[in-house]
C-alpha cells in the first residue's frame, strides 16, 4: 500500500485525476494497485483472490414471455404454412 493524503479512496486507487465520463469515486488504478491483479489457468482474472464477475442477466417479466411465447408460435405457424404450400405446389 502507499502513503496517500487521500484516505477516502481504495488503496489501489491511484491520486491521478478520474477521466471525464467516469462515474463519482472511480479513479485509475496505481501501480500497487496492479499487484492485486490475477489470472487464473481457467482464464479468469481475479481481484485481490476474488473472482471478477462480468455477467449481466436477462430477466423477461410476465408478459414479456408471455409476447416472446407467442411471437415464437407465430413464426413456427407461418413456417408450417409456408412448407405447406410448397409440399402443395411440388405435388401439383
Amino acid at each position: 500500500m502507499t502513503d496517500r493524503d487521500d484516505r477516502s479512496g481504495h488503496w489501489a486507487q491511484s491520486t491521478g485525476e478520474p477521466h471525464s465520463g467516469w462515474p463519482v469515486g472511480v479513479r485509475p488504478i496505481s501501480v500497487d494497485g496492479l499487484d492485486a491483479l490475477g489470472v487464473g489457468n481457467d482464464g479468469r482474472i481475479y481481484w485481490d483472490g476474488k473472482v471478477i464477475v462480468t455477467e449481466k442477466r436477462l430477466t423477461l417479466s410476465f408478459w414479456q414471455k408471455v409476447g416472446g411465447f407467442l411471437t415464437v408460435a407465430s413464426a413456427v405457424m407461418v413456417a408450417a404454412q409456408a412448407a405447406y404450400s410448397m409440399a402443395a405446389a411440388i405435388t401439383g
